[in-house]
């Protein structure tokens, strides 16, 4: 179902008010040419004294990590298929039921779990501030408007788009966004209480032309 080419996955923990870079997990080829999985951790993320694990099975004792199947940490994170609930959570984040790349699985149903480690895909870098500015535009959105659906910061959304700012990550959730209906509408639908009906109303129509089965 996607054409969105992921080259690996970065993994943050989030606090109240902190987002630190933990580290990013990679497809990999060993020194026996096996192939599989590689993580590694961020230097500054090792130094800090209160820095949490990923996982039992990724101690912060290591740099880099390779297994020629997934992590379990990793594993962990991605709803059994087996669960009823499973469909609604492909569903809810705009994937296939049949999607089986695991950091596209990682990035939408298993984004967020129970820990305070979130993680965001890592992709070609082809979307930048014209594409932000672009799909922002197809929207008809203000720099506000965009911020409050989407849970940006007006003031970011804008030194982006006015190249005065890179914002990777931010770009990242937004690339997500544009090239998934169904994610982006997912996203607003939580903040639906903070847009005014009259804008909201337009957006459903939007989304309803694009298929999406929640823009009705």
């Amino acid at each position: 179902m996607t054409d969105l080419k992921l080259q690996g996955v970065d993994v943050y923990s989030e606090g109240r008010r902190t987002r630190d870079h933990a580290g990013r997990l990679e497809r990999h080829t060993g020194p026996d040419g096996k192939q599989g999985f590689r993580f590694t951790y961020e230097d500054a993320y090792l130094r800090q004294p209160d820095a949490v694990s990923v996982g039992p099975d990724l101690p912060l004792t290591r740099k880099s990590f390779f297994s020629e199947e997934l992590f379990p940490s990793f594993t962990d994170r991605i709803p059994s298929r087996e669960n009823p609930a499973y469909p609604e959570y492909c569903a809810a984040t705009g994937i296939s039921t049949h999607e089986v790349d695991p950091f596209v699985l990682l990035t939408t149903i298993g984004r967020r779990g129970p820990s305070c480690l979130v993680f965001e895909p890592v992709t070609e870098e082809i979307f930048g501030a014209e594409e932000a500015r672009e799909f922002r535009a197809t929207l008809g959105l203000s720099f506000r408007e965009f911020g409050l659906i989407f849970d940006f910061s007006p003031y970011t959304i804008q030194k982006i788009e006015s190249g005065k700012q890179t914002g990777r990550d931010v770009l990242k959730r937004m690339e997500l966004y544009a090239r998934f209906p169904d994610a982006a509408w997912f996203e607003m639908t939580r903040n639906r209480p903070k847009v005014h009906t009259k804008l909201w109303q337009r957006l459903e129509g939007l989304f309803r032309e694009k298929g999406v089965s929640g823009g009705v």
